[in-house]
């Protein structure tokens, strides 16, 4: 049998682990894994309270607790500690991926990638920070300055070094890179071609997808009714910690025209989410208070994706980051749902996937932002759009075109190793 068709993963069954699990993103290819046959072992290292990384929180359909046997609990509390000894104090999950054919890799899990037996085919599995920043030696220092005891300055620059390291030494070590489309964080690229340069036989996969089907999400049209309930699950980040404008998500504008429009229209009820900077999140609440919209607000904290999905059906218009940085999970949950969209749509990035006008309400301006609300407060007209937006998700945005790109990047890696 030929290489290629031997190492194949429509041939034979594979061993294939996951090491990382941000916002349990990688879980949705953990299952269509499962669904083709192939033997998944997947890690859970986050605490039971953290319903963000949590695989049964994000899947609950799919993934039960207590967990079944393909999914290894690990519980190993994130830290800057533990990402610049990643070796050490991630052993354990090393030692149960040992037997593993290809192992996919996130977060802090690409740090792991050396320690991995050499026979073990690795895929860079990203996030975004996992690159982007933590790739990043501008980061590392950017952060060792944030320290408040200026003593300890020397101890923090030496660590998030330590982690930047750890990071681009495992990203060297992956054949296949899974990251977003070129052109959506400059700094990324910036790493990604540096990798590519270093190691030419690295296969690139560009992914911006969504499992849909594994979060239990339904389409349904929004109620013809006036428009009041308006949904802004965006994570805050105002002031980025690392100074990178591509992680400006824009929360004080939507805060700024949600107040300019509470004027046109008293009667709105605006649903905020106490995630993402601390300080960001304090910002906001006094920003809330200053501008008089706070009466108007209510704050939930993580919750669960199930009762996320409840608030998305129950809402009229939906926000995700207008910021610079980028559409994520929840404009495509939004899309999806049948819920009108407003967001920085990033055409710049996105027209050459998408084309010049997907059916996001694009706004990136205080002013951009109110003239959209008021286009929502025609019943038909969200109607119409959330037909369109649905349908859109279906055809650009589900996780299963990504993977079959993977898949085939898969069996051309082990080709190669075969050789």
């Amino acid at each position: 049998m030929p290489p290629a068709e031997q190492a194949s993963p429509a041939a034979r069954p594979l061993k294939i682990g996951f090491i990382g699990s941000m916002n349990a993103m990688p879980m949705s290819y953990a299952l269509k894994f499962r669904r083709d046959g192939h033997d998944v072992r997947y890690v859970v290292e986050a605490p039971r309270s953290d319903y963000l990384m949590r695989p049964e929180h994000q899947y609950p359909r799919e993934v039960g607790f207590p967990y079944p046997s393909w999914i290894f609990e690990c519980v190993r509390p994130y830290g800057l500690v533990g990402h610049a000894f990643a070796g050490i104090r991630y052993a354990k999950i090393v030692a149960a991926m040992a037997d593993r054919d290809v192992v996919f890799l996130n977060d802090y899990g690409l740090a792991l990638a050396p320690h991995l037996p050499a026979r073990v085919l690795c895929i860079a599995l990203s996030s975004g920070s996992d690159v982007d920043v933590y790739c990043s030696y501008a980061a590392a220092w950017s952060y060792s300055l944030q320290v408040r005891r200026r003593w300890l300055f020397p101890a923090r620059l030496a660590l998030e070094f330590m982690r930047c390291f750890n990071q681009r030494r495992g990203l060297k070590r992956c054949d296949v890179l899974a990251y977003f489309p070129e052109g959506l964080n400059e700094k990324g690229d910036r790493i990604v071609r540096e990798m590519v340069r270093r190691k030419p036989r690295t296969q690139v996969v560009r992914r911006y997808d969504l499992n849909f089907q594994a979060t239990g999400a339904t389409y349904a049209p929004p109620e013809a009714r006036p428009l009041r309930k308006i949904l802004v699950p965006v994570r805050f980040n105002i002031h980025p910690p690392t100074g990178s404008e591509f992680e400006y998500k824009g929360n004080d504008l939507i805060i700024e025209a949600l107040a300019a429009y509470k004027k046109r229209n008293p009667a709105i009820e605006v649903h905020l989410f106490d995630k993402g900077v601390a300080a960001d999140i304090d910002f906001a609440r006094e920003l809330c208070r200053r501008l008089d919209l706070e009466s108007s607000v209510v704050w939930h904290k993580e919750v669960p994706l199930e009762q996320l999905l409840r608030l998305y059906e129950e809402c009229d218009v939906c926000f995700d980051q207008v910021g610079s940085h980028w559409m994520g999970a929840i404009g495509c949950l939004a899309l999806y749902t049948g819920r009108p969209l407003i967001a920085n749509a990033r055409l710049d990035v996105f027209a050459a996937l998408w084309g010049d006008d997907p059916p996001i309400l694009h706004a990136t301006t205080v002013d951009q932002i109110c003239a959209q609300l008021v286009r929502c407060e025609d019943p038909g007209f969200r109607a119409a759009l959330a037909r369109r937006g649905h349908d859109f998700a279906v055809a650009m945005l589900d996780t299963e075109n990504v993977y079959r790109h993977l898949r085939d990047a898969m069996a051309t890696a082990m080709a190669d190793q075969a050789r």
